[in-house]
C-alpha cells in the first residue's frame, strides 16, 4: 500500500471504532497520531534500507510484528499516564493496521496468507535495494501507476480503489479530521 491508502485503510477502522465505542466522530489530535502510526513503519524501514542498506528490504525491525507489538503496548500505557489515551489508541490502531495493510494486497494476489513482510527477522520478503530512498520511491511508483495505466482491475487494485474511495468518503462525512487544526490556526492568523 502507498502512504494514502495505509492512512486511509486505517482511518475506515478507526472512525468506525470511534463511532461505535464513543457515539462521536473521530477528533482531531487522535485521527494525527493515527496517520502518524499508519505511517511508522515505512518512516523507520525504507529509508533504513533504501537510503542506509542496513537492511534488504523495506520490510523489516518496524515491520515486524514482533515488534509493533511491544511499541502499541509501550504507547497505550504511556499515553494513558499521560491523559492522551485516544490518541495512543489511534497510533496502535494506524500501526497495527499498516501490518495488515502490507500483507493484505499479497494475500490476495498470492490466494494464500503471506506474513513474511510482518516477520521480521524470521520472515523472507523480496529484495528490494534502491540506489536511495528518493529513487526507491519513484521506481515503485512508476510500477504502480504502470499498473493502473493498464485499466486491469485486479482484486488489488479493486482493493486500493476502494480504501481510497470508502476512506476519503468517510473521512469527508466525519468533517476533515486532522485537517481541522490547520484550519483553525490558519483562521486565527
Amino acid at each position: 500500500m502507498w502512504p494514502w491508502e495505509h492512512a486511509l485503510f486505517a482511518y475506515i477502522f478507526y472512525s468506525l471504532y470511534v463511532r461505535a465505542r464513543h457515539r462521536e466522530t473521530p477528533d482531531d489530535w487522535p485521527v494525527v497520531a493515527l496517520v502518524g502510526g499508519s505511517l511508522f513503519p515505512d518512516l523507520i524501514d525504507k529509508p533504513l534500507a533504501w537510503q542506509f542498506d542496513v537492511f534488504e528490504s523495506g520490510y523489516a525491525v518496524a515491520h515486524s510484528v514482533f515488534v509493533a507489538v511491544p511499541i502499541v503496548g509501550l504507547i497505550y500505557v504511556i499515553t494513558g499516564r499521560t491523559g492522551h489515551r485516544r490518541s495512543g489508541i489511534a497510533f496502535g490502531i494506524g500501526y497495527l493496521l499498516h501490518l495488515v495493510g502490507d500483507v493484505l494486497p499479497r494475500t490476495v494476489a498470492r490466494g494464500e496468507l503471506y506474513l513474511d513482510p510482518i516477520t521480521w527477522p524470521y520472515g523472507n520478503p523480496r529484495p528490494d535495494h534502491h540506489e536511495s530512498l528518493l529513487t526507491g520511491f519513484i521506481d515503485n511508483l512508476w510500477e504502480y501507476l504502470a499498473h493502473f495505466a493498464t485499466l486491469d482491475i485486479t482484486p488489488v487494485v479493486a482493493l486500493q480503489l476502494g480504501v481510497v474511495f470508502i476512506g476519503t468518503i468517510l473521512w469527508i462525512i466525519d468533517g476533515f479530521p486532522g485537517l481541522r487544526l490547520f484550519w483553525r490556526k490558519r483562521r486565527i492568523e
